[in-house]
């Protein structure tokens, strides 16, 4: 009978542990909306009109160069080459835009206490806290 006792008080002591830590760890996790914060940023419609213009700067040069040749490879080249030349631009253009929203993003979670935060959406199941509005509201 004692050591019956003994394994209850056990098992309840760690269920109470293992609880506590689940709670913890549940009010951990806040989520953002990167998409809705890009569309936020200060920055982000200069940026856009700049992503828009380079993207027609390509597509006249490419038709250029693409009027030059008949050849199916020398075609596929020249999309390849736009193509990769379009990506770095666009990199170049919004990672300082995605930079500023991780640095706000991780100033929101530092004050929030959150241990981790995710996309919105990526939270199959529990709890989560959406700090998209916080980091918003650093971005002006």
């Amino acid at each position: 009978m004692k050591c019956s006792k003994k394994m209850m008080t056990a098992v309840m002591a760690a269920l109470m542990t293992f609880g506590t830590f689940g709670g913890a760890f549940a009010a951990g996790l806040g989520t953002v909306d990167m998409s809705a914060l890009m569309q936020q940023h200060p920055k982000f419609a200069t940026t856009m009109s700049t992503w828009q213009s380079d993207v027609k700067k390509a597509q006249s040069s490419f038709q250029a160069e693409a009027k030059k040749t008949s050849d199916k490879k020398a075609q596929e080249a020249l999309v390849q080459k736009y193509n990769a030349q379009l990506n770095k631009q666009r990199i170049s253009l919004f990672a300082p835009l995605e930079k500023d929203i991780l640095a706000k993003t991780n100033e929101v979670k530092a004050e929030k206490g959150l241990d981790y935060i995710v996309l919105k959406g990526a939270v199959v199941s529990g709890q989560s806290t959406d700090v998209t509005g916080d980091v918003a509201k650093k971005l002006k």
